[in-house]
């Protein structure tokens, strides 16, 4: 059975001071998405425009930095980047990846789970902001 691995978003919203990578986003929907990885996945890992592919106790200081400024060209080799680091703690053959966050990102990094073998699932494809907080406030509801 392949191991159930979540590739979640980071968030705008921010501490002001160096955090590892679990701490430092603050948002409502990342909040939350960590407690539904904390339930339902063996193993998350983040992701986010400027440091690219995050493990949870990896210690960042806060930036302000989009993926939306990116080039085409740079929004694809970020993604690579994010994937080809994925590929150094989780082997394709043995995990289901689900990816967690806005198009913006996805839309890239789909493409790139694809070329390196890993197969995929969106849980949240097509919900908006609201409706993704209320999915993740039942999921988490119904986990107790």
């Amino acid at each position: 059975m392949k191991r159930k691995i979540g590739l979640l978003a980071t968030a705008r919203k921010k501490l002001h001071h160096p955090a590892t990578a679990i701490e430092l986003y603050i948002s409502p929907l990342f909040v939350k998405s960590v407690h539904y990885a904390k339930e339902h996945y063996d193993a998350f890992y983040f992701y986010s425009a400027k440091e690219g592919f995050l493990t949870q106790d990896e210690r960042i200081e806060p930036y302000n930095v989009s993926i939306k400024n990116f080039s085409s060209k740079e929004k694809q080799e970020w993604a690579r980047k994010v994937i080809d680091e994925l590929l150094t703690h989780e082997k394709p053959e043995e995990t289901m990846v689900f990816l967690h966050g806005g198009w913006v990102y996805r839309e890239h990094l789909q493409p790139a789970l694809t070329r390196a073998g890993y197969q995929f699932e969106v849980p949240l494809q097509g919900y908006s902001i609201g409706n993704q907080l209320k999915w993740y406030d039942e999921q988490n509801e119904a986990s107790k």
